[in-house]
Order: structure tokens, then C-alpha cells, then sequence
């Protein structure tokens, strides 16, 4: 806990938190029904970083390579990803969103826009920026080794 923290913030963030990640994953229900929360963190993060290959990927949003596995297929399967060769190495694959990702990327990107300019509505710009940067902040902070992020 930081020094001087009171314990009823850190349970309001920690309740905050919590009640955010439920949000999110409610609303990720919007998506179309072959799409789950899953699906999309993973077209998400291909999305930010094209030509990943399978382990990096289930690295880089903390799940493991069977899970990663699966849900590649899958998303293969509907085609929503492709595998490609890598140039650099012949017997490894990259990961490669195909346009109908794209698209739904883009629909939900439309949608958690309009979502969350519904709900900040009556907010003053000011407290819009305060949140985003305070998120932001939270999100960059470094967590101690040893330690999962939160």
C-alpha cells in the first residue's frame, strides 16, 4: 500500500478495478457472437503488433500456450487471422489479422467510443482527462519483480 494511503481508497480501487474488468468483458458482448473477450484481446494486441508469432502472443496477454493455441485455431478457423511464414525464419509462422478482423476491430473501436462518450457525458473535459491520464499512469506503472499485474 503506498505510505499514507487510507485502506478506503485501496479498496475503492481495488472494487473499481474490479468492477471495470466486469464491464468490459459485458461489453465485449457486443461484438459479434463468434467474437469472445478473448478473441478480441488477442486481434487487439496482433493489431498493435502485426507478425507476431503464437508464443509471443500468448506472452504478451498472460496465457498459456495451449490456451493461445486454441483460440488461434479458432480465429483462424473463422478467418480472422492468417499464418504466414516469417521471411527471417521458414519454420516459424506469423500472426496476420485478415480484413474481416480489421473490421471488426474497427466496429469496436466505434462502439467503445460511443459507450464510453455516453457514459462521461455530464463529466467536465477536465475530469475526462484527469481519468485517462490517471488510468494511463496506473496501466505504465512497473510492477515489483516477481509480482503479476493487476
Amino acid at each position: 500500500m503506498p505510505d499514507g494511503a487510507p485502506a478506503d481508497d485501496i479498496d475503492l480501487i481495488i472494487r473499481s478495478i474490479v468492477g471495470l474488468a466486469k464491464r468490459i468483458r459485458t461489453d465485449a458482448k457486443f461484438l459479434q457472437a463468434d467474437v469472445s473477450y478473448v478473441d478480441f484481446t488477442l486481434l487487439f494486441v496482433l493489431n498493435e503488433s502485426p507478425g507476431m508469432r503464437a508464443v509471443d502472443l500468448a506472452e504478451a496477454v498472460s496465457i498459456d500456450k495451449s490456451t493461445a493455441s486454441r483460440q488461434l485455431a479458432g480465429l483462424e478457423r473463422r478467418g480472422l487471422i492468417v499464418r504466414e511464414v516469417d521471411p527471417a525464419n521458414p519454420r516459424s509462422r506469423q500472426l496476420r489479422l485478415t480484413p474481416r478482423a480489421e473490421q471488426v476491430l474497427a466496429d469496436a473501436d466505434s462502439e467503445w467510443r460511443r459507450r464510453i462518450a455516453a457514459r462521461t457525458a455530464d463529466w467536465p473535459v477536465s475530469d475526462l482527462h484527469t481519468f485517462a491520464t490517471l488510468i494511463d499512469r496506473y496501466m505504465g506503472a512497473i510492477d515489483p519483480p516477481g509480482e503479476s499485474p493487476i
